[in-house]
């Protein structure tokens, strides 16, 4: 599902009666999503997103009650694209190689994980108690599906939630010390990353496809920003 997709359907879901306006709630929630990315919550005001769209502040009472109501739709956002996504990779999976590739390659695309967004979101929590409880609850369901996956995958208990509680900590630390790393770089520690938190050495069958696999999306990626 693209972005554009998913804020259409978050957006739906809480969307008022409308009237047949140029602007839609999902015109709004990803304007919103694009401020909050780049200068975080405190920038996403009504005023300032209608400058941006370059509409009046009562076009936004339309679509939505209130800022809070707008609010919710980023955290709604959120929990679907970088939460959600983290969860499914981790689906019908029946082998551990595959299963943390699986994993891997959802962190790496932005089209399914948004590390900006990512941040922006636990920033924002940092300052609000409600905002905080839906972070720690989405980190909760994550880690919990990740032990899931290391338990069918025949590890005891313990071992699975350390290695899951592991696992998550690296990828959301990675990107709050502000890491920058091209593809490449990354790729270099892919075969001893699997061997610290999945516990066996990379299939280099399996570590060549996923390699290929990878470089394919960053281009398709690539494409449609320039697009």
């Amino acid at each position: 599902m693209s972005d554009k997709e998913l804020i259409e359907r978050v957006a739906q879901a809480g969307a008022l009666s409308e009237p047949n306006v140029h602007l839609t709630r999902a015109d709004w929630l990803e304007a919103a999503i694009r401020l909050f990315m780049q200068e975080g919550v405190e920038a996403v005001r009504i005023t300032r997103l209608a400058q941006v769209m370059a509409v009046t502040r009562g076009s936004f009472y339309w679509h939505f009650k209130d800022r809070d109501d707008l609010l919710d739709g980023l955290v709604g956002f959120w929990e679907q694209k970088n939460m959600r996504s983290t969860m499914l990779a981790l689906e019908n999976v029946d082998n551990l190689q595959d299963g943390m590739l699986s994993l891997f390659s959802t962190w790496l695309d932005v089209s399914r994980f948004e590390p900006g967004l990512d941040m922006a979101m636990r920033d924002w929590a940092r300052r609000s108690e409600r905002v905080r409880q839906a972070v720690a609850r989405a980190d909760k369901a994550c880690m919990n599906a990740l032990a899931n996956f290391f338990q069918r995958m025949g590890l005891e208990q313990i071992e699975a939630q350390t290695r899951a509680r592991t696992t998550y900590f690296c990828q959301i630390g990675y990107y709050l010390i502000g890491l920058q790393e091209n593809l490449e770089d990354r790729m270099v520690y892919l075969n001893d990353t699997m061997k610290i938190l999945g516990g066996q050495p990379l299939d280099p069958a399996k570590a060549k496809a996923f390699a290929e696999r990878m470089y394919s999306v960053q281009k398709d990626n690539a494409k449609k920003v320039v697009g």
